[in-house]
């Protein structure tokens, strides 16, 4: 038995969400949710959304083979067929301008929504020599409550080629400030990006406000 968007609880559906924010308020996984629309027996479509996208950046989905696509489960051919169809459109989208993140407005432009979640995620940016944005990837968890993958971080940065990653995480609390543990794995991401030459250009905390780590705390001194 499929699982519809209509058996996640109201205040979950984001095709609600859609009508009721605006498609600029909502994730990458709602938006993908509502392009598959059912999951899976066990997996709900925003699972199947998030799992598919930890695995490839929207634009990588053009790049795989269906057979490759329908290995999640719950794709169908049809399914893989508009998940490869999407990851070409992003393609040729980035490829005829790609946006630019150049100050810290623009960073808190792309996370406003993280205010309205209600467990936390990481988001990462990342960016060429130009700050131009190759790719965006969520991770479930923030560096609070969860171990962060700083591997995780770098083999996609790596992937995606890129010269700087921007970290952004929310407080569910609404407490915009970093604890001591964001510091601590912050200061291990900047140094693990060192090493590989790959620049961390900020860490956002997103609370009913934003906070610059980079604005706020010594770890860039």
């Amino acid at each position: 038995m499929d699982y519809t968007i209509q058996d996640l609880p109201e205040q979950e559906r984001p095709r609600e969400k859609l009508e009721n924010m605006g498609a600029g308020e909502m994730t990458s996984v709602e938006l993908l949710s509502i392009i598959l629309r059912t999951g899976t027996q066990g997996k709900n479509v925003k699972e199947l959304s998030s799992e598919i996208l930890n695995t490839y950046s929207v634009s990588e989905l053009g790049d795989q083979n269906l057979k490759s696509l329908k290995q999640f489960e719950g794709i169908s051919r049809v399914k893989a067929g508009q998940l490869k169809a999407l990851g070409e459109l992003s393609r040729r989208l980035e490829r005829k301008e790609r946006e630019k993140i150049e100050n810290l407005s623009d960073v808190k432009a792309r996370t406003g929504d993280m205010k309205f979640m209600d467990s936390e995620i990481l988001r990462v940016f990342y960016l060429n020599s130009g700050n131009e944005i190759l790719g965006e990837k969520e991770f479930d968890g923030g560096v609070s409550n969860v171990g962060l993958d700083v591997q995780e971080i770098f083999r996609s940065a790596l992937e995606f080629k890129a010269s700087a990653v921007i970290l952004a995480h929310n407080h569910p609390s609404g407490e915009a400030s970093a604890t001591d543990q964001d510091m601590r794995t912050t200061e291990e991401v900047i140094e693990a990006g060192k090493n590989l030459g790959i620049d961390v250009l900020d860490h956002l905390i997103v609370g009913k406000e934003a906070y610059s780590m980079r604005e706020k705390t010594v770890l860039w001194k």
